[in-house]
């Protein structure tokens, strides 16, 4: 299982946010590319980047500059090591850039996620008063800037895509996580499937940077009904309130375990320890493989 250290990154800050929080920050004085060097000394093969500004603007500015940093880190301590970055990203011309740039993944999910709901019967009107409801203004050209992306993604990048299934109860979140729309994660899920698209992280925003540990069942739940499709996905993330290493534990003995967990705050308060857990559960498993 690969150990994937989560890089909260709000324009050049590394922070930390409480279940999606813009108000409730974590703040962490250390630079982005030196917590990138630390994890990547510990021997990760993972990273995964977030423009928290990006997710919840939609825009994009001093974060590609950082993101260089971190690549440049990257190729210097440990180039196997792959990076997968997400927040804000809504055009096909980032997609590119970033990938042409050295990123290995890109993490989607507002854009792609309202375009399903449209052709789930959704109007433009409905998604607009679920931003209302959420106290926020629906502004279509940020949100959904390029509406035919999903087309645009060819077939040798949709292996580059990451999918992020956020959500709430039983309801996507998006938007920096401060919307919902009433679709459920694994019904979203197999309409991707079924548009090609394999790889997914699914985040419980309730849990996550709580420290208060994962929920089991209603991961478990969903996960079945994913592997119960008849397209199956490569690869399943997941991430929220991973505090101890019993959660860790736990989601390895559920029937369908996920192929990485993305652990953030419980990393940098001290409750887990990066070298630890990759000694025993990702190189473990990698021996296994041989």
């Amino acid at each position: 299982m690969l150990i994937i250290p989560a890089i909260d990154i709000k324009r050049s800050e590394v922070v930390r946010l409480y279940k999606g929080n813009f108000n409730k920050v974590s703040q962490y004085n250390v630079k982005p590319d030196v917590v990138a060097r630390k994890f990547l000394t510990a021997g990760v093969k993972r990273l995964h980047i977030v423009f928290l500004w990006g997710a919840h603007t939609g825009q994009l500015s001093e974060e590609k500059v950082v993101i260089s940093q971190i690549i440049r880190m990257r190729d210097i301590y440990d180039n196997t090591c792959k990076i997968q970055v997400g927040g804000g990203l809504r055009r096909y011309s980032q997609i590119k850039s970033f990938i042409d740039g050295g990123v290995d993944y890109i993490i989607i999910g507002t854009s792609i996620l309202i375009q399903i709901a449209l052709e789930e019967g959704f109007l433009k009107n409905d998604i607009k008063l679920f931003y209302q409801q959420s106290g926020k203004m629906f502004d279509e050209e940020k949100e959904i800037p390029e509406v035919d992306l999903i087309d645009r993604i060819e077939t040798e990048f949709k292996e580059k895509v990451i999918i992020s299934i956020d959500y709430r109860k039983d309801e996507v979140a998006l938007s920096g996580w401060e919307v919902t729309l009433p679709l459920t994660p694994h019904y979203v899920i197999k309409k991707l499937l079924k548009k090609g698209f394999r790889r997914f992280i699914i985040t419980n925003v309730e849990r996550d940077g709580t420290l208060s540990g994962i929920d089991l069942t209603s991961l478990a739940t969903i996960l079945n009904k994913i592997y119960g499709f008849t397209e199956k996905p490569e690869e399943i993330i997941v991430s929220g309130g991973i505090t101890t290493e019993k959660d860790i534990e736990a989601l390895q003995k559920i029937k369908y375990k996920p192929d990485g967990v993305i652990i953030g705050k419980a990393f940098y308060q001290g409750e887990l320890d990066i070298r630890t857990l990759i000694k025993k559960f990702q190189e473990k498993q990698d021996a296994a493989t041989f």
